[in-house]
Formats: C-alpha cells, structure tokens, sequence
C-alpha cells in the first residue's frame, strides 16, 4: 500500500499542501513546517541552521520522494521577476493519500496543525523568514538575558512547589520534576551552538514555565493539593512533550523519566513518582 511507503513525519508537508493548495519557494514549505512542528507543538522533522535560517534535509529528502518516486506531490519550476523558485502543489493522488493518512491521525494534531497553517499561511517566504530569526535564532546576548530572566522564575517555583510537596499531592512532584528538567535543559543551552536549536528549546522552556506560572497563580492555597496529577498532566502535557522530544533529538537531555533527580529528590521520593507515574500512565494522555 501506498501509505506504507510514506514515513510517520510525511504528514505534516502532505497535510499542510492539502489545506493550502500551492506553496511557492522551497524556503516557505521549509519555514511553514518548522512553524507548524515549534509552535504546534507536532514532532516530525529534525531543523538546523541553514544559510535561510531553520533548515531540514530531512523534509528535502521526503519532499524530493514524494514527487519524483511516490506522485504525491506536483513541483514545477516558476520564472518569477528575478530568479526562478519551486512551486509545490498536491497531486490527486497525494489528496487521496493524505486524506487517508488523516484520517488515522488524532484530532488534536490536526488542529494544532490546522491553527497554525492558517496563521501563517498568507505570509510570504521573506516575512516567515525575518518573523523566524527574531523569533527562534537567538544571538548570545539575548539568549544571557533570557537565561537569566528564566533561571530565576524557575528557581521561584522550585521554592514555591517544594512547599507543596506532600506524599498524597503527586502533582507537586510533577512539578518538581519538570521544572529540575527544564533548569537542566537551560543549562545545557549555555554550550548549545546552534542557535536554531538553542532559540526553539528557550521558547518551549518560556511557554512551559509560563503555563506553570499560570497554574501555579491561580493556587487555593487552602487546599493540600493544589490539583489532580491528571488535571496537572492533562495541562501540561503538550508542552512536556514537546520539550522532551526536542532536547532528545538534538542531543541537549535524555528523556524525561531517564533523568537523575536525586540532587533534589531522596531515593523514596524518587520511588514514589515512578510509581504515580506508572499508575497514571501519563504516556495515554502525553502522546
């Protein structure tokens, strides 16, 4: 079968060809699907820094596959004013395919995929390029200011989750470990020389410890346990995901759950969120 030949992240081109229809120059498709992996927070393919900014050989390949090998994808070349560029466009047949394709993927992929397509969809190459190296390539100087700036809000919550820290709140020790993880990953970035790389993970960091700050706001302090670690999770969860896929592929921290937290956690404490781990099995909500 056709779709057997098409790799897990080749839904993501095919998908976002489908809903757009035509993409002209191959830096946009290239800008348009990191946006819709970063800020979707959607794995798929691995990005670097290019001459253009985010770069994927990766999707190169699998776009190359699927208009010389596979007849999903339609690429002409256009004589525009001053250059000649690529213009991208699905074939009946990668219509077909992709909808085959989504049919089987989950809801909240596609419409995470969905938002982001029609935010910037409009936009030409020039303006997804300057939006994404002010966004995402983070030259050194920023990137002390934002290590600073976020250092010190995790640090706060740190404090603040260790005095919620209680054997029947397991969503205090979520946190704890998230944010030990997310302190870890920013310290690691320090030696991180790409700035693709280095400016995705600090704003999936950014967008994380926000998100906790938000709950962590809105406390009944009242109460021993702020919330369930399935409310916590179910909250979270996207964001855990993200950041844990993204500092494993590009080398900055191992998984999540394979991390050594025992400068902050004694050994029972550790024993502890394995075990809340494995009965709520995070992984049915995480992915």
């Amino acid at each position: 079968m056709l779709v057997e030949k098409i790799p897990d992240r080749g839904w993501i081109p095919l998908y976002t060809l489908f809903k757009v229809g035509k993409i002209s120059a191959a830096t946009k498709l290239q800008k348009l699907i990191f946006l819709i992996q970063t800020e979707g927070k959607i794995d798929g393919y691995k990005f670097f820094k290019h001459h253009y900014g985010p770069y994927s050989e990766e999707l190169v390949v699998d776009v190359q596959a699927f208009s010389k090998s596979l007849d999903l994808i339609d690429v002409q070349v256009i004589e525009g004013t001053k250059y000649p560029y690529y213009e991208y466009s699905p074939t009946a047949k990668g219509i077909e395919t992709i909808q085959e394709i989504a049919a089987k993927l989950s809801l909240e992929d596609l419409k995470r995929a969905d938002k982001i397509i029609n935010k910037y969809k409009n936009k030409n190459y020039k303006e997804l390029t300057e939006y994404i190296y002010k966004q995402y390539v983070i030259p050194e100087q920023t990137f002390e200011t934002l290590y600073s700036s976020l250092s010190a809000d995790l640090v706060s919550l740190d404090n603040i989750w260790e005095k919620y820290y209680k054997d029947d709140c397991p969503a205090s020790l979520l946190i704890l470990a998230v944010v030990e993880y997310s302190s870890k990953a920013l310290e690691k970035l320090k030696t991180t020389k790409d700035p693709v790389v280095r400016g995705v993970c600090v704003s999936s960091i950014s967008e994380l410890t926000a998100k906790i700050v938000d709950l962590t706001s809105s406390l009944q302090t009242s109460k021993d346990c702020p919330f369930s670690f399935k409310t916590l999770l179910t909250e979270i969860s996207d964001h855990i995901n993200f950041l844990d896929n993204y500092c494993g592929k590009n080398n900055i921290l191992p998984d999540i759950l394979d991390i050594d937290f025992s400068d902050f956690m004694s050994e029972e404490e550790l024993q502890r969120l394995e075990k809340t781990l494995a009965e709520t099995q995070p992984s049915e909500l995480m992915y």
